[in-house]
């Protein structure tokens, strides 16, 4: 039985890939973890692409040591840089498995992949959250954690960390522990990393043209023990927010959902840039935060030479 998750949100991929495995490991299935994006991925080390593709065919087709069912996650295959020369052996051995119940196979990709097409699949698209999505989402996260946040808190919680779910899951799970009722006051006076101050002390910093502070108040928030992926998820959505701002400011739309004291505190580094800009800063920390995904370049070093480069 094969499967394709795809969508562009890794969180939200790795959610629905968790309940799919969760059913399959309370019937014993025994799971092997495949990633093409990485070299660290449970079964095979430093592989090329097309070993890793005959690895995963010898799996489908050799019966198991320890269970007579077994789950293979597949991620971040591109079908697109495989020859069909190497690729097509692969699919001659899912062909195999379309009905069989003891062997599933799971794709976890970006976009559908074009060669699996024709193969009987479950596919399931997991788009990109609107705001509508994203609200509901924090409600059902809330609800399942038992704890209720006022419309305000959402807002700000929105507006600190935009469209970045892992960390906006991870806030919620971390403020259940401390009240079960947040308001957007309570937001501010919890949520500590990253140290927001920073932030837009940074953002400032940015703004003002002031390269050394920039890097000395991001390494000041690094070395309090803050992950470097939240401080970089962080300032990509005080730019995002910047951007809505600005374009808020030029349309006249009748609504901005950011919040109140989020405006206040980006107000000198939307003043400091126009549009163009903001959207180009924008482009050049999502194209980080590709090489970030591939292993290339760590989060740190991708916001020291961010600012190195830009200020």
């Amino acid at each position: 039985m094969i499967y394709s998750l795809f969508g562009p949100n890794d969180f939200v991929l790795n959610l629905e890939l968790q309940k799919l495995v969760s059913d399959f490991k309370l019937k014993n299935y025994e799971i092997f973890k495949y990633d093409f994006l990485t070299t660290s991925d449970d079964s095979i080390l430093k592989d090329s692409d097309e070993q890793k593709l005959i690895t995963i065919k010898n799996n489908i087709d050799t019966q198991s040591l320890f269970s007579d069912n077994k789950t293979i996650i597949i991620r971040n295959l591109n079908d697109k840089t495989i020859s069909k020369k190497t690729l097509n052996p692969l699919l001659d051995s899912l062909t195999k498995i379309e009905n069989d119940k003891n062997v599933i196979l799971i794709f976890v990709t970006p976009k559908p992949l074009a060669s699996i097409s024709k193969l009987k699949i479950k596919k399931q698209e997991l788009k990109e959250f609107s705001s509508n999505d994203l609200s509901k989402f924090i409600d059902n996260i809330s609800k399942d954690n038992n704890v209720k946040l006022s419309s305000k808190a959402k807002s700000l919680l929105i507006s600190f960390f935009s469209n970045n779910i892992g960390i906006i899951y991870n806030e919620i799970i971390k403020l259940s522990s401390y009240k079960s009722s947040i308001s957007d006051t309570d937001i501010l006076e919890l949520i500590k990393e990253p140290n927001l101050s920073n932030i837009f002390a940074l953002t400032d910093a940015i703004s003002q043209k002031n390269k050394t502070l920039a890097i000395k108040l991001l390494f000041q928030e690094y070395n309090s023990g803050t992950f470097d992926l939240l401080i970089f998820g962080t300032i990509i959505s005080q730019i995002r927010n910047a951007i809505l701002i600005k374009e808020f400011q030029k349309d006249h739309q009748p609504k901005l959902d950011i919040h109140p004291y989020v405006q206040t505190k980006l107000k000198s580094f939307v003043d400091s840039f126009d549009i163009k800009q903001l959207k180009i800063l924008y482009s050049k920390l999502f194209k980080y935060d590709l090489q970030i995904k591939k292993g290339k370049i760590s989060a740190i070093l991708a916001l020291e030479l961010f600012l190195i480069e830009n200020i």
